[in-house]
């Protein structure tokens, strides 16, 4: 199963690339299985990669297998792993609009907009945390328990799922959403659901 979970890992790396999601030295994927951290190594472009770049952590961060260096941004992915047991896989990009969104310090949210609604409610904003560092993962504990996919402050977004197939297809509609919030924001700002259509919507959510 392993050299499935390397292979998810690669395919979602290359799709985020090839999306302009991340650039060179931007963002990582990881995948979880029987404890053993699959994670993008640092500084290599995620769409070179192949499958013996791939290192294995433990979840405490100590390497067991491979000879490239795990992402300095392991100290986020770790913790999510040890909070919530229903996550195999953790996705952190640079997408420009969600990101956008971050370095404004906004959360990406709205009245207008069902899909937003009906598939994430909203996207919170987690505080600023240096990346690399422990601290990175301070205030994203305050949400990681009620929300798939977060902003941090300043940096770019995280999503979480059952693998990173999951986890990537959540930050991808994110991404969208970002960008369709921000265009109608240049065109006078979204115009806002009547209350009843609202909460309809909030029902299913």
């Amino acid at each position: 199963m392993s050299t499935e979970v390397r292979k998810q890992v690669l395919e979602v790396a290359r799709l985020m690339y090839n999306k302009n999601m991340v650039n060179t030295f931007e963002g990582n994927i990881s995948a979880c299985e029987n404890n053993r951290i699959y994670i993008t190594p640092s500084q290599i472009c995620k769409g070179i990669l192949e499958e013996g770049m791939i290192p294995v952590c433990d979840l405490e961060g100590k390497l067991i297998e491979g000879t490239y260096k795990p992402s300095s941004e392991i100290k986020l992915h770790l913790p999510i792993y040890k909070d919530r047991s229903d996550v195999k896989a953790v996705v952190h990009a640079h997408s420009p609009y969600a990101t956008a969104f971050a370095i404004a310090n906004k959360p990406i949210e709205s009245k207008a907009y069902p899909e937003l609604i009906m598939l994430f409610d909203k996207i919170p904003l987690a505080a600023y945390g240096t990346p690399s560092t422990a601290e990175i993962y301070a205030d994203v504990r305050n949400y990681i328990m009620d929300y798939d996919v977060i902003l941090l402050a300043n940096h770019g977004i995280l999503a979480v799922g059952s693998d990173p197939f999951d986890a990537f297809f959540k930050l991808e509609a994110a991404e969208s959403i970002a960008k369709a919030l921000f265009l109608a924001r240049q065109l006078g700002g979204e115009k806002d659901l009547p209350p009843d259509k609202l909460m309809e919507l909030y029902d299913m959510h």
